[in-house]
């Protein structure tokens, strides 16, 4: 086993190993997310170009890659929001050519995106569609799940929407926007989810569709208002003004505008900063303001060439073209509209439109080469690399299915022994178990009724020596069934055969029977159709048909019919045994050939012992096979089928069989004693009569004595009585006495009864599971009278000091004394509901015994028992002792109270009763007590 271990974990290195040489090869560069961060917070701390391109020149002298590359992103995002377009797309290119040496594709896309944002900036936007698409294609093929990623993956459709928003794609915009915002909401981030916002409130806008635009921008600006975005704040308001204005609400939008105005008017973002001069330039021309108009517009037309806005200025021009045309400087309108145009054509022309939708295609035709390429000049190499491969795993898994399933087969084997091993150890434990229980069982009547017989009158001696002789019969019984067995196994095919008529020979057997049926008024009939002649073991025909008769007389009732048919069909001899007996439940039937086996039903012990284990083995050694069937109340039949062999040389000697029949022994009578007023009751709960018989006879010169001779009758007869003390076996058919324990314990009727286990079970796991089934005391058998008298004592003496307990305490006030036996907790959660009760029904003036007992779902003879056991005292007496404690309570608390009113609270119709009963219990009247406490 060791050794298939070893090969096993052998394999397994092997494959893993395998997998590392086929998975060898340039892999990009990993960086280390605590790096990348540590490199950020060092760069980003600085908000100066000049501290940043320091930081980048030293990076790089280091041999820093990554934080050069970062440090060029940075310069670049601070020169475009001063709107230093030229230097921050030199920043971001010289960033994207030093990320693509690196192989860092983390920062290769956020170069391309900042690249992408820049050209859309400066208004180059088939070039700012390019970048940001490559960037989005990349974060599409990579499998990267980090923040970083996702972040890109989203800038990129940002971009890519802000392009189709420019060119009035409408539709592609909506669809790259909306994917852009759940990419944000799952990032959490909520600058972008304020971005995205505005950009889909744009679309509507354009669409007309206000109420929708009106939505989303407010959302941007909840979004902007809560991370204290002013650029984005600002953009609402202006996204606010245009609505404003579509509306024809002018002066909101001029509101709206100014607002944006200031809040971007220190703002060196001049790229942002000129979008709400060019809107109030234009809602003043709208108007007809033209000073306003010409004032915002010199203003916007100054930042645009500031820097270099082809985008802007076309938006500048077009205004002063409406101006001017209006105002009828039709010279100055015609330069503008010229101008106007000019810086359209520049942003986009039909050309650069046609380029911008064929981008996205050219761009995947081109990636789609690239991989084909790839696949080209690698497809030499991997057919050669698959090959070993296929070759290399099918090796290994072969191997490895061979080790797995050796590995199986051998854990099934193991598996198999060891559940053959451990019900084995069972089936011996449970052995030796009921033997030892038979033994002891016996032997405690043979050894206490031995110790006793000295002083015992004729009439007792003979029933004791009469007990001793019937549990020394039945160990002698035991033993030869035993050695039978054992004897049966040791001679297997060495049997003492024999050749006759086997009709004849067990005909003369059942006849041994007869007498003793007789005067049990049993019809014992024997049926053959024709005498059968073959070969038998006399001796294993009188242990069977001994077995089988002995148990069906057992189990017969008087008058009742016990039948035996013999026949042959063709090769078989076939025996049936019918009686018309209590019968078996199926449970009992399917286990009636295993030793000990014991019926759930049966007060008699069906079953217990060795003799139809016995019967069985016999059966099976003469190569025959026997069955029961059975049904409780209708009785049982024993089919029996041996095949015919006419072999043996030795006949049978014709004379009369020399059988002595196993007949049923005569088990002692158990009767009730009847409890005198003062006496205690035991209830002894045994299977076997003669053991019942011998703790009664010890208890009973002191306590009257009630039997049961099983789980289920003992607790139906406890519920019924409730005895004072509980004796029990612990092996008893059906119900156990730990099941018993249980039951008793769960009861609200007996939980209160100290119970008594008297079992051959003697180990310290078995004591344990006992005490915790809810057994007070646990004693071994065969035990020492004293020893179960000094434990029914006892128990019962911490009954009475209860009671005691409870006589002193129910009028008197002081504290018990830690001497005294304490209540259990089922005890004391009963006398509290019982309490609980009985106020409730003085309430009602409804209290009385019967109707206190039906409360508690007892009856009135089971409360009278309980109460008596717990307290001593009646249940009218004790109901009267909480009357006068709840009296006493009153007299003492609520002097403004009557007396008349207190007797009526107390439940006392007449005041006279109440008088005379709480003069008797504390000694004075309830005046004059009032009168004690008011003094």
């Amino acid at each position: 086993m060791h050794n298939l271990r070893l090969n096993a974990a052998t394999v397994m290195w092997y494959i893993i190993m395998c997998l590392m040489l086929v998975s060898c090869g340039e892999k990009p560069v990993r960086i280390s997310l605590a790096e990348r961060k540590a490199l950020d917070s060092i760069v980003s701390s600085s908000h100066n170009i000049d501290t940043i391109s320091m930081i980048q020149k030293r990076m790089e002298r280091e041999g820093n890659m990554l934080g050069s590359i970062i440090a060029y992103r940075e310069m670049g995002k601070l020169m475009r929001n001063e709107s230093r377009f030229d230097d921050a797309l030199r920043m971001h290119s010289e960033g994207l050519k030093q990320a693509e040496t690196l192989g860092d594709t983390l920062e290769v896309v956020q170069a391309l995106n900042n690249i992408g944002t820049d050209y859309r900036r400066m208004g180059v936007l088939d070039m700012a569609q390019d970048y940001h698409y490559r960037a989005f294609n990349i974060c599409k093929e990579s499998t990267d799940s980090s923040y970083t990623a996702k972040k890109n993956r989203v800038v990129s459709l940002n971009g890519l929407g802000n392009i189709y928003l420019t060119f009035g794609n409408y539709a592609r915009a909506d669809s790259a926007l909306r994917l852009a915002l759940a990419g944000e909401r799952e990032l959490n981030s909520t600058l972008g989810q304020a971005i995205n916002y505005a950009n889909i409130g744009s679309i509507y806008c354009h669409r007309e569709q206000l109420d929708s635009a009106w939505l989303y921008y407010r959302r941007s600006m909840g979004y902007n208002l809560q991370i204290g975005n002013t650029l984005g704040v600002a953009l609402c308001h202006i996204s606010f003004g245009s609505l404003h204005e579509k509306e024809h609400d002018y002066d909101k939008a001029i509101s709206e505008y100014d607002i944006a105005y200031r809040q971007l008017q220190s703002s060196k973002d001049e790229w942002h900063a000129i979008s709400p001069l060019i809107a109030l330039a234009g809602v003043y021309t709208t108007k007809g303001n033209d000073a306003k108009a010409l004032e915002y517009l010199a203003k916007a037309l100054h930042t645009a060439r500031a820097i270099k806005s082809n985008e802007h200025l076309a938006e500048v021009y077009t205004l002063y073209y409406k101006l001017y045309k209006r105002m009828g400087n039709y010279n100055a309108a015609l330069t503008a509209h010229e101008n106007a145009a000019a810086m359209r054509d520049s942003v986009i022309d039909m050309e650069k439109l046609n380029r911008i939708q064929n981008a996205g295609l050219l761009i995947e035709r081109n990636h789609q080469a690239r991989v084909m390429h790839e696949a080209n000049m690698n497809l030499k190499s991997e057919r050669t690399a698959r090959y070993i491969n296929s070759v290399v795993f099918t090796v290994v898994v072969m191997i490895l299915i061979g080790a797995l399933v050796v590995f199986v087969f051998v854990q099934r084997i193991q598996r198999r022994n060891h559940l053959a091993l451990k019900r084995f150890t069972e089936m011996r434990e449970n052995f030796f178990t009921n033997i030892t229980h038979e033994f002891r069982t016996s032997l405690t009547v043979i050894l206490g009724m031995s110790r006793d017989l000295p002083g015992k009158s004729p009439d007792e001696l003979k029933q004791s020596v009469q007990s001793i002789e019937r549990q020394g019969y039945g160990l002698l019984q035991l033993i030869n069934q035993l050695l039978d067995i054992s004897k049966i196994e040791s001679q297997m095919g060495n049997f003492d055969w024999r050749n006759g008529y086997i009709t004849t020979y067990i005909s003369m057997l059942v006849d041994t029977y007869r007498d003793y049926a007789r005067c049990k008024n049993i019809d014992l009939q024997l049926y053959f159709k024709e005498p059968v002649t073959m070969d038998f073991v006399p001796d294993y025909v009188n242990k069977v048909f001994n077995n089988l008769i002995s148990n069906a007389l057992k189990f017969t009732p008087d008058y009742g019919k016990i039948n035996i048919a013999l026949w042959r069909e063709g090769d078989s001899f076939f025996a049936d045994v019918t009686d018309t007996g209590e019968g078996m439940d199926q449970k009992t039937a399917e286990n009636a050939f295993k030793p000990f086996s014991q019926g759930e039903t049966d007060s008699k012990n069906l079953g217990t012992g060795v003799g139809l284990a016995l019967v069985k083995q016999i059966i099976d050694a003469v190569h025959g096979e026997i069955s029961v069937k059975s049904e409780v109340g209708k009785g049982t039949t024993f089919h029996i089928q041996i095949p015919i062999t006419n072999k043996s040389d030795i006949k049978l000697n014709e004379q009369t069989v020399d059988n002595a029949p196993e007949l049923p022994t005569e088990e002692k009578k158990l009767v009730d004693t009847e409890a005198d007023d003062n006496q205690c009751t035991v209830l002894v709960i045994e299977d076997n009569r003669d053991i019942a018989a011998y703790i009664g006879d010890v208890l009973s010169d002191r306590y009257a004595v009630a039997y049961a001779t099983n789980g289920e009758d003992g607790m139906k007869k406890a519920i019924d009585i409730v005895p004072d003390l509980v004796v029990t076996d612990l092996m008893m058919p059906g119900m156990d006495g730990l099941e018993l324990c249980r039951r008793i314990r769960s009861n609200d009727v007996v939980n209160h009864i100290p119970i008594v286990i008297v079992t051959a079970k003697i180990s310290d796991q078995e004591r344990i599971e006992g005490i915790e089934a809810g057994a007070d005391a646990y004693l071994a058998k065969p035990f020492n009278v004293d020893e179960l008298r000094s434990i029914v004592e006892r128990l019962l003496d911490r009954q009475r000091s209860l009671r005691s307990k409870f006589g002193d305490n129910a009028t008197n006030t002081k504290e018990p004394q830690q001497q005294e036996p304490q209540l259990t907790d089922a005890e004391r959660r009963f006398l509290a509901k019982t309490v609980d009760h009985i106020y409730l029904l003085m309430d009602k003036q409804q209290l009385d015994v019967n109707t206190l007992a039906e409360k508690l779902c007892m009856s009135s003879r089971q409360f009278h028992r309980k109460i008596v056991a717990l307290t001593g005292s009646s249940p009218a007496s004790f109901i009267l002792k909480i009357k006068m404690k709840r009296a006493r309570h009153l007299l003492e608390t609520d002097p403004k109270l009557s007396v008349d009113e207190i007797a009526f609270r107390c439940g006392f119709e007449h005041t006279s009763s109440f008088y005379h009963a709480f003069r008797k219990t504390y000694g004075v009247t309830p005046k004059e007590m009032q009168r004690g406490v008011d003094g």
